[in-house]
């Protein structure tokens, strides 16, 4: 059979976690998941990507992060897929009889100006969200001594080097940011990645950067992309709205 489509796995994966009394680990609830879906085949569950990763469970995955961003489950703690209250009620909702205009699951938009640590988990969740969109891996707060990175995207889950390195980071403490950048860039070849907070005007964070890469940090230079969350949201946004066509396109 084809691999059940991110919709059919959503109410399924929620009601796992939900019977197991609200939060399960990661293999044991694609494990559950299976269950569900009675005709897929042991050949189905070891069809891999060109990457090398197992298809399958990399699917499971992308439904959970979209349920993240959604807020159906929550973020942490790592490893561990834990259902909210929204979830539940979604549950209650769509679980046994699919509505005919189903409840949203984006969450409402979150005010003008969040706080500064939901802003910078919120960053990092569409950052791993865009990541599944494009096929990759995604791991939040992944460490690496002697630093804790934000966002990593790799090829494949286990994959040692990350393809691209995020990290966010307030307009008024860049040089930490850009140590860490600096040493990912060092012992991986990363794509890098920073975003700026608490400045919206793109030309006054180039100028904030610009200081920094033309002196200490001018190795950095070449292969850093400063961006805002203004930038994040606008590309989680496009692409979130061609998610089951970018899917296809991208299945591996």
């Amino acid at each position: 059979m084809s691999l059940p489509t991110e919709k059919d796995i959503r109410l399924p994966l929620l009601r796992v976690i939900a019977d197991a009394g609200g939060e399960l680990p990661m293999a044991e609830a694609i494990r559950r998941v299976e269950a569900h879906f009675p005709n897929l085949t042991d050949e189905d569950k070891r069809l891999r990507r060109k990457s090398g990763g197992l298809t399958w469970p990399n699917r499971v995955q992308w439904v959970r992060q979209a349920l993240v961003v959604a807020g159906c489950l929550y973020r942490e703690p790592r490893g561990i897929w834990r259902i909210t209250p929204q979830g539940r009620e979604y549950l209650e909702i769509g679980g046994a009889v699919e509505p005919l205009a189903p409840p949203p699951l984006r969450p409402p938009l979150p005010p003008l100006s969040p706080p500064p640590e939901r802003l910078h988990k919120g960053l990092e969740d569409k950052l791993s969200h865009i990541a599944l969109l494009l096929g990759y891996y995604a791991e939040a707060e992944f460490s690496e001594a002697p630093y804790r990175y934000d966002v990593v995207w790799k090829e494949y889950a286990g994959g040692v080097r990350p393809d691209a390195v995020f990290e966010v980071q307030d307009k008024g403490n860049l040089i930490e940011a850009l140590a860490k950048l600096q040493h990912a860039r060092d012992i991986w070849g990363s794509h890098l990645f920073l975003v700026v907070t608490g400045e919206k005007d793109q030309k006054k964070v180039q100028q904030l950067t610009g200081t920094y890469l033309a002196g200490t940090f001018h190795r950095l230079a070449p292969y850093l992309t400063v961006m805002t969350p203004e930038h994040v949201e606008a590309l989680f946004s496009d692409l979130d709205r061609h998610a089951e066509l970018l899917r296809k396109l991208v299945q591996k």
